[in-house]
């Protein structure tokens, strides 16, 4: 697995395993452990870590069509969460 993933899986609470399976060669088994109510924090770390990304690759390209403060609410709000997801949430309660 990749290691960026690993580190975003931990900083959400997840727990990872390794198993031997008793095999000529020895071989591992590694399994993550990852309850309900912490794979919605992996996902938005992942979410936010990916924005991260296109913000500086578009800072560095120069690209005008990215606008962090514009359209990274917008893409939280698709997923549920932010700024505008919150006022979305205040609007219809």
């Amino acid at each position: 697995m990749n290691e960026r993933i690993k580190e975003l899986v931990k900083r959400a609470g997840g727990h990872f395993s390794t198993r031997n399976l008793m095999s000529n060669p020895v071989q591992h088994h590694e399994s993550i452990e990852l309850w309900d109510d912490k794979i919605e924090k992996f996902a938005k770390l992942l979410i936010e870590d990916v924005l991260d990304e296109v913000k500086e690759r578009a800072y560095y390209t120069g690209d005008r069509d990215w606008s962090d403060e514009v359209d990274r609410p917008w893409i939280q709000l698709e997923f549920g969460y932010g700024s505008l997801a919150d006022a979305k949430k205040g609007i219809f309660e």
